[in-house]
């Protein structure tokens, strides 16, 4: 039996459980009860629906519609609920499951929500408890490592190609310990040693001569493999220093970094010496990256990486591990700086992507990051010093590159707010097309003229067909209420895309912001946050997070692939909840952004011809950010700028016959265009800023990841570890 709980929270009296179950066979079904503390079952409505991800993946069967399930359970303060999970066929019960719903869980996310804590910080502060459901989501991840790390003969089959590389570089990696555990040590040194891409060196720092086990320990390495280098120093001179040392040991074309209780899988270097064999301009690499317990025995919190994103590396140190990068970048004499010891790593990772844009992101998991009690891995809080130089570090590289910003701590350790200061006010035309509704617009109006802090804007309101009097009373009303307002009229039926076009030959500013009627703003930075992106020569478009009027998150950037074509990521999920590795509150290149508040430079407007008229009503958004990219600027999502947004109150869904048609016919356009579909095309378009090894269904969720098809024999030995067979 497998079970899910993606979500907890308590409303309107109710505890919520949203999550999904399946049986060990297509044929079980889950059966649901909740009991008290006291054992007695309590009356709960219980809600099925269609998981085509989960499905799909375990029987291939996207149409099977019992997995999915929304449990609603009456709800005291401060009382206990267990959620009991049974496998059944008939009368037949398999395995049962009791998953206790912690009252404290609650409390904490009920604070996140006042904005008192995130709730990421779950992990740190839950103890036990918290630690015990991470576990059991974590078991899927463990199973799927195992099953798709490389195995035995292709680690062989490895040693046969790299035969035929005409690229044979040299990987100098450097390792500072000190008063290292003997365990941690061995397993390091092992891990080095067991690649099947010979040409390497592991430059060994001794830092703690006097410890006498550790010295004779790599001593014993040392005489068994000539490319173990080791050099004691008289002294501990920093984290910084003591690495600076062990660089100056390196002979190889490219330097590796690897922490000394760290492992690296034992095709690391093979896979970044395979890729630089098609791709010789590569100057840097970069993996995805998980977690190991102290005793070496469980792979866990896996960390699924973005391709290079320059925005999210500049809130967080997200490139980590396993950092290898060209020796010929480094200027003579130059290493890590001590002054930033404690983000030594990200200061220098900041200063390597200043010299070059051949950064390569290989999407495996290729490291693992010691988790124990005074190891960053397991609480960032472990060296708060660290959190302090991370921000010194991106600052000296805003001030290295010319760009007026900085970075304070946020609310998480070891992630960073923004924030820019602009050299200019330049204009900014707001374009709000409207038919009637003029309660939201209002509403939109009085947000924008009386919480917006920046105040050189004009609006315009491209009035589409409206059929109340009311409305045309409202507009005169409008202009005398809100300065460099103008009201411009659109005569043809009703297409998002013409309507701002049209809006924007009466535009007088020099940047472009698409807005919604059915919006309000919460942040008063709106402008400011949104050009302080835009105003970059690299940036095209902006976008910000969009939130329901619970608070949930409506907009976090556009996901392309997901659930078909594209999707926002997050959608639904608390504004609170910092969701997968932080992506929802963190500042990030994306895909695509939508156009119910977007920012676009008029330069980069008019150079790719404005938004295709051909998408009357939807993906005319995600079009538009293509055609952007695809000119080489970035889209960028900034997470800190929010607005309320009554998501299509204006147009309404596709709820008739004629709008689904509608709908469908420019979901096949978008995809001929772009080859988006992943079960349509041959070669579909990837998400660079996504990850390959998540789903494309249940995106964003680490509990379930991709079945890659090169192997089936492999697929299914996932699936039996998985199923505990």
């Amino acid at each position: 039996m497998r079970l899910c709980i993606d979500s907890a929270f308590v409303r309107d009296g109710k505890m919520n459980i949203i999550g999904w179950g399946a049986g060990s066979e297509a044929s079980h079904v889950i059966d649901y009860t909740v009991r008290d503390a006291k054992g007695q079952e309590i009356p709960c409505r219980i809600f099925r629906n269609v998981r085509p991800d989960i499905g799909y993946a375990l029987f291939r069967d996207p149409g099977k519609d019992d997995l999915g399930m929304y449990i609603e359970i009456p709800y005291a303060k401060g009382g206990t609920v267990t959620l009991y999970a049974r496998e059944k066929e008939g009368e037949q019960v398999f395995a049962e499951e009791k998953y206790p719903l912690n009252p404290a869980i609650l409390k904490l996310r009920e604070k996140a929500k006042a904005g008192k804590e995130l709730y990421l910080n779950l992990r740190h502060r839950a103890g036990r408890i918290v630690n015990k459901l991470i576990k059991r989501n974590d078991r899927k991840y463990a199973a799927w490592f195992q099953a798709f790390r490389a195995s035995a003969p292709e680690l062989a089959e490895q040693a046969k190609i790299q035969a035929d590389f005409k690229i044979r570089p040299k990987f100098s990696i450097l390792v500072p310990v000190y008063r290292t555990k003997l365990s941690f040590l061995h397993d390091m040194i092992r891990s080095v040693v067991h690649q099947s891409y010979p040409e390497w060196e592991l430059c060994i720092v001794n830092a703690s001569p006097d410890d006498e086990k550790l010295s004779e320990a790599l001593r014993k390495w040392q005489t068994a493999d000539p490319r173990i280098l080791v050099q004691d120093l008289s002294e501990n001179k920093g984290i910084a220093e003591n690495t600076n040392a062990a660089l100056r040991m390196a002979s190889g074309d490219f330097i590796c970094m690897l922490d000394h209780d760290d492992m690296i899988e034992p095709d690391a270097l093979y896979c970044y010496a395979s890729y630089l064999n098609g791709h010789p301009k590569t100057d840097v690499f970069y993996s995805d990256e998980d977690k190991i317990t102290e005793k070496s025995d469980y792979f866990f919190f896996p960390h699924f990486k973005s391709d290079f994103n320059i925005d999210m590396l500049r809130c967080n140190n997200y490139m980590c591990h396993f950092l290898s990068f060209r020796r010929s970048l480094l200027k003579e004499g130059e290493g890590w700086r001590s002054d930033y010891d404690g983000a030594q790593d990200f200061d220098f990772i900041l200063r390597l992507t200043e010299r070059t844009e051949h950064i390569c992101h290989i999407p495996r998991i290729l490291y693992h990051w010691r988790s124990y009690g005074q190891s960053t891995a397991q609480a960032q809080e472990n060296k708060t010093y660290a959190i302090d130089a991370g921000a010194r570090a991106i600052n000296a590289h805003y001030e290295r590159i010319g760009i007026p910003a900085s970075v304070t701590p946020g609310a998480v350790g070891g992630w960073y707010v923004p924030k820019v200061t602009l050299s200019g006010k330049p204009l900014v035309s707001v374009l709000i097309p409207n038919k009637d509704h003029t309660d939201d617009l209002e509403v939109c109006l009085k947000s924008l003229y009386e919480k917006c802090s920046y105040q050189n804007f004009e609006v315009i309101v491209i009035e589409n067909n409206s059929t109340e009097e009311e409305t045309f009373r409202y507009y005169e009303e409008a202009k005398k209420k809100y300065p460099r307002l103008q009201v411009v009229f659109w005569k043809s039926g009703f297409n998002f895309s013409a309507i701002n076009n049209y809006g924007l030959t009466f535009a007088k500013g020099e940047y472009i912001l698409l807005l919604n009627n059915d919006v309000e703003v919460i942040t008063p930075d709106l402008f400011e946050g949104m050009l302080g992106y835009c105003m970059r020569d690299d940036v095209g478009a902006v976008g910000v997070k969009l939130l329901y009027s619970d608070d949930t998150i409506q907009h976090a950037g556009v996901l392309l692939g997901a659930g078909g074509l594209a999707t926002h990521s997050f959608k639904g999920k608390a504004d609170t909840d910092p969701c997968y590795m932080c992506r929802a509150i963190t500042d990030q290149d994306v895909s695509a952004v939508t156009a119910a508040c977007l920012m676009v430079k008029r330069s980069v407007y008019e150079e790719v011809g404005g938004l295709d008229e051909a998408f009357e009503v939807a993906f005319n958004d995600v079009d538009f950010c293509l055609k952007i990219r695809e000119k080489g600027y970035l889209i960028v999502y900034n997470a800190q700028v929010k607005l309320h947004h009554y998501e299509s109150k204006s147009r309404g869904t596709e709820n008739t016959p004629e709008k689904f048609v509608r709908f469908s016919k420019e979901s096949k356009m978008l995809n001929e265009k772009w080859k988006i579909n992943r079960y349509d095309s041959q070669d579909p378009f990837t998400d660079p800023y996504y990850n390959p090894n998540l789903s494309y269904m249940d995106y964003f969720n680490p509990d379930y990841l991709m079945v890659p098809k090169r192997n089936a024999e492999v697929a299914e030995e996932y699936r039996r570890i998985a199923e505990g067979k």
